[in-house]
């Protein structure tokens, strides 16, 4: 193997060996160097951007049960929002950083595994990270906020990116198994088998895990989440070419926390308006949480191939697969009534001329009586005369089960050349992928309303079928040149898409669209001012493409659509010795062209279930930001570690919009956020507290949560097991009651998880 000197490499390997604790000792061995990786506490890389990585001790501060996205919610800038301490649900899964979001609505954020590209965080065909890493597999997790890494491959990283990296093989064979049993009916089973070193040059894991939880929100019959997960990994090195290929498969079964208004939530804190009981009556049990579900199937591959081509140079390609499927369930308190374009009744496509609640005994539609619903008006009725005062007692309830199917399939490369002379780090790729996404939605009569919400099999109506096309190319350029203490970085990069729909019941292309980006500019200063001290300011212009959402509503002006894009400058310090560690960054985000679903007009106090393809996309305006990041990280005895972070942010409207004018706070958006931890160790004994202040956000209160983490580990000499560890956590262990992430307009909110344990129980042999 040639041995490396190219200068990033080396300054990664240094800012690693200088945030390691000061009582480390130092190791060359390499299965011990493996083994010290738990010690390495890192609060920033020398980039001339703003980023962070996360310390080990955050990891602990979350159990085994909770999703991979719950240990980047201490670092400065981000608020992580999960329908439960699980991350038990996706829907209600919300990401804020500088003023940029992943909700239903939006996906402002870049994320990765391994760098290789997620494929979208949205609901509808994307997946987030929990969906392809379980937490025990999971490395570290890198953070560029505002402005990424020119390599990162992803059409969504107009506010920065987060790349979860997964943990190489050992080099030391063994089987680990754990069980973990927690609040609201949790339990989890994992299992990893570590080949250690095969073939005299490969390594290699295979891991797998099933976990079961319950909704935290009311009891009985009322949903969970049921998910089966498995990932391999192996490294196998041949001289000059080190091959890593990765596998993970992620089936799961949610049940969805509906989002409450600011008077729900007073009225009623700890209830999300769903319900655990069937009534029968279909007013009532559109509302009944079982009918509200999400499920999805993730399969993700690649293969790493990278080449030391000479000892200044190395090549990396990596070709990858990516396939999503499932569907979204609601249960609308109605049948529809489909019509073709001359209102003829149809099954597959039109438009829903009509709805009704309850037929007669051989199953013909009634309507309501007229004197009844002229003085009688429910919630939610929208004028479908839900309310069975309306009707006879003979009258049967009828309802639909309405499922919205997924399909996506991904393929694509990323590949990347790094060469190093002189005083020049040159570094250039690219990233090319396909994907074809399938969406319908089809409508299927419950059986027998008055009793459950059984549906049969065979839809009565398929409202649309849709293809949409993607095809993504990317190449970028920088050029790292080191001039004394200073180091200078100059990029360019540029996105060429092209989206297009397929319309099913047309037989034809319906709509295309390029998305092709400018010619992007990026460049930073880093100056090292002594050997603890360096100045970094940084700026970029990022790129977001136009989604093939915007293909879904039919109305939308595709020509007056423009792609999103944003322009971030970072100034900053950092300061890290041994014991201490410093980073101070301001920002500055100018953010251009903000796409916005405008929903047709309805009811206001009902559930449009038959929206499909109405309503409109435009651009409008943009956000500004700016702010100030702070973190510190402090070594207080070799046992002793304290670690604190704050943010100022103010996120503003450009231009104005339906729900907002320009000048206005960002919806969700939080001014304030502040993190203080400490964590203690004393030989196999640790433990953690958490705390985090989340400040208010336009009428949503401020609140704080506390975490609690302990656990004990030791090497066992007898028996069958090398090691045991016994790890203990609470999650908001004073049990406060808030509203956590929003849903981007403004009017509702997910409620914030009570007190949750959870013990798990490992041992390894």
């Amino acid at each position: 193997m040639y041995a490396f000197t190219n200068k990033s490499v080396l300054s990664m390997a240094i800012a690693m060996a200088i945030s390691t604790s000061a009582y480390a000792n130092d190791n060359n061995n390499k299965n011990d160097k493996e083994n010290e990786i738990e010690e390495v506490t890192v609060v920033a890389k020398p980039t001339s951007y703003a980023n962070n990585v996360i310390d080990p001790a955050m990891m602990e501060q979350q159990s085994s049960v909770s999703s991979v996205l719950s240990v980047i919610d201490n670092l400065p800038g981000i608020s992580i929002n999960e329908g439960d301490a699980f991350g038990g649900d996706d829907w209600s899964t919300t990401i804020t950083m500088r003023g940029f979001s992943i909700d239903g609505n939006q996906q402002q954020l870049g994320m990765t595994v391994d760098g290789v590209p997620n494929g979208g965080s949205n609901y509808g065909g994307g997946a987030k990270a929990n969906r392809y890493l379980d937490s025990e597999n999971l490395e570290t997790v890198e953070v560029g906020q505002g402005t990424s890494d020119i390599k990162s491959a992803s059409l969504e990283a107009l506010g920065g990116t987060f790349n979860f990296i997964s943990k190489a093989p050992s080099f030391d064979k063994g089987t680990t198994f754990a069980y973990t049993s927690g609040s609201n009916d949790a339990s989890r089973y994992y299992f990893k088998h570590e080949t250690g070193t095969i073939f005299n040059n490969t390594q290699a894991y295979v891991s797998y895990s099933q976990t079961e939880t319950s909704r935290w929100v009311g009891s009985g019959s009322n949903g969970g989440k049921d998910n089966q997960h498995g990932e391999v990994k192996f490294v196998s090195d041949f001289d000059e070419l080190t091959v890593t290929g990765r596998l993970s498969y992620d089936d799961v079964s949610e049940t969805n926390y509906n989002s409450v208004t600011i008077e729900q939530f007073n009225q009623s804190p700890d209830w999300d308006q769903l319900t655990w009981n069937w009534t029968g009556v279909p007013h009532y049990d559109q509302m009944f949480a079982e009918g509200w579900g999400t499920l999805r199937e993730n399969t993700l591959g690649y293969l790493k191939f990278e080449y030391a081509l000479s000892p200044l140079s190395t090549f990396t390609v990596t070709p990858y697969y990516h396939n999503n499927s499932g569907r979204g369930d609601w249960i609308p308190p109605y049948l529809a009534s489909p019509v073709d374009e001359l209102g003829n009744p149809t099954t597959e496509g039109g438009t829903n001329a009509g709805s009704y609640g309850f037929t007669d005994t051989n199953g013909n539609p009634l309507a309501p009586n007229a004197l009844c619903t002229a003085t009688l008006s429910w919630p939610w009725d929208s004028g479908t005369g839900l309310n069975p005062a309306c009707y006879p007692d003979t009258a049967i309830p009828v309802m639909s089960y309405r499922h919205t199917h997924y399909e996506k399939n991904r393929s694509g490369v990323t590949a990347n050349y790094q060469l190093s002379i002189g005083m020049h780090d040159i570094e250039a790729g690219l990233w090319y992928e396909q994907a074809e996404r399938d969406e319908s939605r089809d409508w299927h009569k419950v059986i027998n309303a008055s009793v459950n919400q059984r549906f049969d099999d065979t839809p009565y109506w398929t409202q649309y079928k849709n293809t949409f096309n993607t095809d993504t190319f990317k190449w970028y350029a920088q050029d790292s040149m080191a001039l004394g203490d200073f180091t200078l970085n100059l990029g360019v990069k540029q996105y060429l898409v092209d989206l297009d729909k397929y319309d099913h019941y047309q037989g034809a292309t319906t709509a295309e669209v390029n998305s092709d980006s400018d010619v992007l500019l990026s460049g930073g200063l880093l100056y090292q001012a002594t050997d603890f001290i360096e100045l970094f300011t940084s700026y970029s212009e990022n790129f977001s493409a136009i989604k093939d959402g915007v293909f879904e509503a039919d109305s939308s002006d595709l020509s007056a659509i423009k792609a999103e894009t944003a322009e971030n400058i970072d100034l900053g310090i950092r300061y890290q010795t041994n014991a201490l560690k410093l980073t101070a960054t301001a920002y500055s985000i100018t953010f251009d062209n903000r796409i916005t679903f405008i929903a047709p007009g309805s009811d206001a106090g009902g559930i449009d279930y038959t929206i499909g393809t109405n309503g409109t996309y435009l651009n409008v305006g943009g956000i500004e930001s700016s702010g100030l990041e702070l973190s510190a990280n402090y070594m207080v005895t070799p046992a002793w570690s304290m670690y604190t972070s704050y943010t100022n942010n103010s996120s503003e409207y450009k231009g104005n919009a339906p729900g907002f004018t320009a000048g206005d706070a960002v919806i969700d958006s939080v001014e304030d956020l502040f993190v203080i931890s400490s964590d203690y160790y004393s030989g196999d004994f640790r433990l953690g507290l958490s705390a985090k202040y989340t400040g208010e956000r336009g009428d949503v209160d401020s609140y704080t949560v506390l975490d609690f983490n302990t656990g004990y580990s030791a090497e066992v000499e007898t028996g069958p097991f090398k090691s045991i560890d016994i790890a203990f956590v609470v999650n908001n262990l004073t049990g406060t009651s808030y509203l956590a992430g929003g849903t981007g307009n403004g009017s509702t909110y997910f409620i914030g998880a009570p007190r949750t344990a959870a013990l798990t129980f490992t041992a390894n042999f």
